[in-house]
């Protein structure tokens, strides 16, 4: 009877201890190197390359610009900070979820094989990380991705071993983070300036050109003029009102270039007459130009209309060429309307008597 039992318990812990082993072959029988997503010091990465399969490629370099250092986007553009601050987040965070599962990895690498995203990070001219990223999982709560182990810089040894990845608290899928479309991280930035250095702004508008006006401010901050555009001087104003106008300017993004339209046109918009254009000078007495036109509506109709039919343009948004008209791009009308005022927005306000 004794015996019985031994041999018993030993049976049991041979079917525990195989039980562990099957259940932690993924995590176990892997290198670490091939598991290990995460890079801790983000803060030394001086660059990030992005490719897919279908040749699209993006390379962010962390260098001086203007004596500040900077990300730039394909050596070329200005990065989007926010789009840096959570590509290097997700880097920096990036957890094992769980492992994907025998029945699933044939498809899961082959997904990964014909359309994730290569993402190297280096440190200087070393590789210190590469990765591949894939789609989400079913719950689209995590993302499929491989690891490459790069402790042979120039023959990096991709993983067999697919994993579901996630970022602690960030309850979504995470391959939007390694975009590899130039846009998607160029920066969005239409004007910015240090409110004193500003010396003029004209406003125009096409369909009322009397209704535009230039807003001059003197080199000491101290005086300012609003004239319109048949050169008369509007009195009184209200300087606060100036000032404040002023100080809009000092960091005003478009909402997106735009990829909806050909070339051909993009190019017809923008050889017609525009809408609204804005004119900055500052104390260099160098100028910053943005034109806007019309968007036709795709259908859209408000929500806060009694109207019977969508209106014929669209009601939030606009056309715009700006940066030296190099860039034709979606503006929305809640950032750029506080700009597109008329001269009575710079008359004194009535001051509202009490009531006793």
């Amino acid at each position: 009877m004794k015996r019985n039992t031994i041999a018993l318990l030993v049976v049991l812990l041979l079917g525990a201890l195989t039980f562990w082993l099957v259940s932690h072959r993924d995590r176990s029988s892997l290198k670490k190197e091939l598991r290990d997503f995460a890079y801790a010091d983000t803060g030394s990465i001086t660059k990030v390359f992005l490719a897919d399969k279908s040749l699209h490629e993006v390379t962010l370099t962390r260098e001086k610009v203007d004596g500040v250092m900077q990300w730039k986007v394909n050596g070329k553009y200005i990065a989007r900070p926010d789009a840096i601050y959570y590509l290097l987040q997700t880097v920096h965070d990036l957890s094992i979820k769980e492992p994907v599962s025998n029945k699933a990895k044939p498809g899961v690498i082959k997904q990964l094989a014909s359309g994730a995203i290569k993402c190297q990070l280096f440190v200087g001219d070393k590789l210190v990380k590469q990765f591949y990223v894939g789609g989400a999982d079913q719950e689209e709560t995590g993302t499929y991705m491989l690891l490459s182990d790069v402790s042979d810089p120039d023959d990096p040894i991709n993983s067999t071993e697919p994993f579901v990845m996630e970022v602690k608290g960030v309850n979504a899928y995470l391959t939007t983070r390694f975009s590899t479309k130039e846009g998607e991280w160029r920066d969005r930035t239409c004007f910015k300036y240090f409110a004193p250095d500003i010396r003029s702004i004209t406003v125009e508008h096409k369909d009322h050109p009397e209704q535009s006006f230039t807003v001059t401010q003197s080199a000491d901050n101290r005086t300012y003029t609003v004239t319109t555009k048949d050169g008369k001087t509007v009195l009184p104003i209200d300087t606060i009102a100036v000032r404040q106008f002023i100080s809009y300017f000092g960091h005003i993004n478009f909402e997106n270039f735009d990829n909806t339209l050909t070339k051909e046109h993009q190019d017809s918009i923008t050889n017609s007459h525009w809408e609204h254009r804005i004119t900055i000078t500052d104390a260099s007495n160098k100028s910053n130009e943005a034109l806007m036109w019309l968007k036709k509506n795709d259908g859209f109709m408000p929500d806060d209309t009694t109207a019977a039919a969508p209106p014929p343009f669209d009601p939030d948004h606009m056309f715009g060429l700006v940066n030296n008209k190099q860039d034709f791009v979606v503006i929305n009308y809640y950032v750029f309307g506080k700009l597109l005022v008329t001269p009575d927005y710079f008359l004194p306000r009535k001051k509202e008597v009490p009531i006793k």
